[in-house]
């Protein structure tokens, strides 16, 4: 029995907005960006937008308080050569800008 794939959220304040990507033969577009968490130890967490949501993090300034939900894809790459890789993505589901401090 396959389990639902599991989503999270982290707050924090929208630190970088990094460059555009297309990826895939649709070239479908993904923006990554950078949230500093609001946590006692603040984290600076990369991750990504996809489809609709790349619009909407284009037009948010930066140092806007959000809540993110994500999800985490782990892949497994077997290159043409070499030794396999794994991949890590932390994949925005929603983006909710929040009132400032």
């Amino acid at each position: 029995m396959l389990l639902p794939r599991p989503e999270y959220e982290v707050e924090g304040i929208l630190y970088e907005v990094l460059e555009l990507i297309t990826v895939g033969r649709a070239r479908r577009p993904r923006q990554k960006f950078i949230l500093l968490s609001a946590t006692a130890e603040p984290q600076y967490i990369p991750l990504e937008a996809e489809g609709e949501l790349v619009e909407r993090l284009r037009h948010l300034p930066l140092k806007v308080r959000l809540r993110v939900r994500f999800y985490v894809e782990g892949r497994l790459w077997y290159p043409p050569q070499g030794t396999p890789r794994y991949h890590l993505r932390l994949v925005a589901l929603e983006l909710t800008p929040l009132p400032a401090f």
